[in-house]
């Protein structure tokens, strides 16, 4: 076998090996919703990767939409890189696509964070909701009517 064949094929395996170990950092995060009060509506969940983009705008990582169970509810987020990661999650109970809230801005619909982050006078700051994630991660979000 000539020297180049055998460069070709160290570089190849080493492609690969670069692939494999990239792929076997990504991890899962499994948030469990707690004390969903209804199966009405949907459970909006976001999940942020940094401080700057917690609560933003269309700036989370993944957000998803699942139909509310009444009670708990597990959901998975397959294959993120390792890092820190904030959970924000509401009960959209009448479907309306928006956090509902009174005249004075007070949540009326179920709403949580990661960590059992608590809202007070605004949102938690994304550290208090924060959680490791480098091998697979499970954290809970309890929902506050």
């Amino acid at each position: 076998m000539n020297w180049f064949r055998k460069l070709a094929i160290l570089s190849g395996l080493l492609v690969c090996a670069i692939a494999g170990a990239a792929e076997a950092q990504a991890a899962d995060l499994v948030v469990t919703v707690r004390q969903v009060r209804s199966a009405q509506g949907i459970i909006a969940i976001s999940v942020f990767d940094s401080a700057n983009t917690f609560l933003g705008y269309h700036r989370e990582v993944i957000a998803r939409d699942v139909v509310a169970n009444e009670g708990e509810m597990p959901i998975v987020f397959k294959d993120l890189p390792p890092g820190k990661y904030a959970v924000a999650a509401y009960h959209d109970e009448n479907n309306s696509g928006a956090l509902d809230t009174n005249f004075l801005g007070i949540p009326t619909e179920g709403f949580g964070f990661s960590n059992g982050a608590k809202a007070f006078l605004g949102p938690p700051e994304f550290d208090a909701a924060a959680v490791p994630l480098e091998t697979k991660t499970e954290t809970k979000v309890e929902l506050r009517y």
